[in-house]
């Protein structure tokens, strides 16, 4: 009996989402399906959706890679209207490289030298910004040794994170850029 506008927004996704299966479509488009959800009903989306990919075909257009990692069997990724690649989110992550991310914080002016010192240790090196970005399998291994190096060459590491290859990598590698919002 309430009117749509006056639910809460992760009501109305959930009633689009409804209103979308009521003719029991083969194929079911959904753009965005967890954007603009609380914690809790991004699980009950994401759950649902799941289930119903089980025996029905879903669209599912996103432009969050994590969402698309979750929820795909299957991802396109595609820019400017161009398809440029299409394969499981584990295949399309091997492209990008083998490992482990490590990246180093290393201030202005260490990226330069740090760069060459650490293509020495590590196979796959490059560079954002202030940051070096290194893939390699056992990659926390080479830690200590590329740590070495950058304070050999007054690199002055700062933070260090270590992640696992994502679809976004995959994205930037693509395009050369980050995702538009």
């Amino acid at each position: 009996d309430q009117r749509a506008r006056t639910l809460s927004g992760g009501m109305q996704r959930r009633l689009n989402l409804a209103m979308a299966l009521v003719h029991d479509p083969e194929i079911l488009v959904l753009d965005e399906p967890e954007a603009g959800l609380d914690p809790q009903s991004r699980v009950l989306v994401r759950e649902y959706v799941k289930s119903l990919a089980r025996r029905k075909t879903i669209i599912l257009t996103t432009h969050n890679m994590d969402e698309a990692e979750r929820m795909a069997d299957r991802v396109a990724i595609i820019d400017h209207g161009k398809l440029l690649t299409l394969d499981t989110p584990e295949a399309l992550k091997r492209t990008v490289g083998e490992g482990d991310v490590l990246e180093i914080e290393t201030g202005e002016g260490g990226v330069r030298s740090a760069l060459s010192v650490v293509a020495k240790i590590a196979p796959q090196v490059s560079s954002t910004n202030h940051t070096l970005v290194i893939r390699a399998r056992g990659v926390v291994e080479l830690l200590p040794a590329i740590l070495d190096a950058l304070r050999s060459v007054d690199a002055h590491p700062g933070e260090v994170r270590l992640r696992a290859n994502s679809l976004e990598d995959v994205f930037i590698s693509l395009t050369g850029r980050r995702l538009r919002e």
